[in-house]
């Protein structure tokens, strides 16, 4: 029986991107390829600062499913960790789950997703690592996956800023991938409410002088970054 390592599955509010504000089940799974250093979710991931028999479950795929198929949310964010390191056993979740149900996934745009994968989300919610994150650029820039889910038409670039130099840098790779300005988001990093209400103007500030879209984090606003709310 395919298996998936899941950290927590849990209903809120949909705090970032594109669709903030929806109600949705998240399917939190466990493992991730980077290590960023300001990672909000390191319980899935830094298992020198978690332990792993505390954090991590192995479910299988087909209760996953009916925890998708029978929550009151219509919605799906699956996320992580980075969840196309599980994307064998994602899609076979997935082919469980019917069609009028809502995919999203959240990714950082280094795992090639599988045809099966890219057929059936429904919206992909991709945030490649800028410098600021720690890791060296081969680890977390992939240009050939960011083009494939950017000509997916259904991806949407949600890039983490802090400061000018992270606009520039964000700039940069925005131009150099060619992604649409309508599915351009930039968000501030944050950690706590108060570092999202000292960031955000600036980052506003920035969409608005270049057109694109601003993402807030309402998991902070409204819960100031508790798990599972």
């Amino acid at each position: 029986m395919t298996e998936l390592k899941v950290s927590e599955i849990f209903t809120s509010l949909q705090g970032e991107g594109p669709s903030a504000g929806t109600p949705c089940l998240f399917v939190r799974l466990a493992l991730c390829n980077l290590r960023c250093a300001w990672c909000d979710t390191k319980y899935t991931w830094d298992f020198r600062a978690f332990r792993y028999e505390d954090e991590v479950r192995q479910e299988p795929a087909e209760r996953v499913a009916e925890r998708i198929r029978t929550a009151p949310e219509r919605r799906v964010v699956i996320t992580g960790g980075e969840p196309l390191l599980q994307q064998a056993a994602l899609v076979q979740t997935l082919a469980l789950v019917p069609p009028s149900i809502f995919v999203e996934i959240e990714t950082n745009g280094t795992q090639m997703p599988a045809d099966a994968l890219l057929a059936r989300v429904d919206q992909w919610n991709v945030s490649p690592k800028l410098s600021n994150a720690g890791d060296p650029e081969r680890l977390r820039l992939k240009h050939d996956v960011l083009a494939v889910l950017r000509d997916s038409g259904r991806a949407y670039l949600k890039l983490v800023i802090a400061n000018e130099r992270d606009l520039a840098e964000a700039d940069a790779l925005t131009r150099e991938l060619g992604w649409p300005k309508s599915h351009v988001l930039f968000m501030p990093e944050a950690n706590s409410r108060a570092e999202l209400e000292s960031r955000s103007p600036m980052v506003a500030a920035a969409c608005k002088s270049r057109g694109v879209r601003f993402s807030s984090r309402l998991q902070l606003t409204l819960f100031d970054g508790r798990r599972g709310v």
